[in-house]
């Protein structure tokens, strides 16, 4: 079984982000184990604390090297992805050991504008390979989220659906090659 982590980069427990996240999770093959990894109660990082992590700090850590693969479902703040995600990039980068290096990645996301998540998604892309990631170029997942793209009972649109489910099948594909 391949276990694949997701980090929902929006700390809101109503996000459209955690809204796709589960989308995606419930569109997993039956191959793939998804785990989530909160983010929403680490400390902001301050290299001031590489010689002694918190717990909180080295228990995200360690739940990030146990799997096989890591799925940012990241929003887009001001066209950059929103300081949760760098601060867990940080985190993940220092203290001792760089969980990163090696690591299998995919990056996707949901925002109400007119090209989803691209801008965030590009950024990332550019400050995640000098960390030893290996990123998953295509398919590319930035989903813009118009009203109706998801529904109370926590289903998308047949077509947010259908992007969501090839987007998984393809990262899971990534992960065990």
């Amino acid at each position: 079984m391949t276990r694949i982590g997701y980090i929902v980069g929006s700390l809101a427990p109503d996000s459209i982000n955690r809204k796709l996240a589960r989308v995606i999770a419930d569109q997993a093959p039956q191959r793939a184990e998804m785990v989530e990894i909160s983010i929403a109660e680490l400390p902001l990082y301050d290299r001031h604390l590489d010689a002694d992590f918190p717990s909180v700090m080295t228990e995200f850590k360690e739940q990030v090297a146990a799997v096989d693969g890591l799925l940012l479902v990241t929003p887009e703040h001001n066209q950059s992805f929103p300081a949760p995600v760098k601060n867990a990039i940080d985190i993940l980068s220092r203290g001792g050991s760089s969980e990163l290096a090696g690591l299998k990645l995919g990056i996707t996301g949901a925002s109400p504008g007119r090209f989803g998540t691209i801008n965030s998604q590009s950024q990332l892309r550019q400050c995640l390979p000098p960390l030893g990631v290996k990123l998953m170029g295509s398919p590319v997942l930035a989903e813009s989220v118009r009203e109706g793209t998801f529904h109370d009972d926590g289903t998308a649109t047949e077509s947010t659906t259908k992007r969501a489910k090839d987007y998984i099948e393809a990262f899971t594909t990534f992960v065990e090659s």
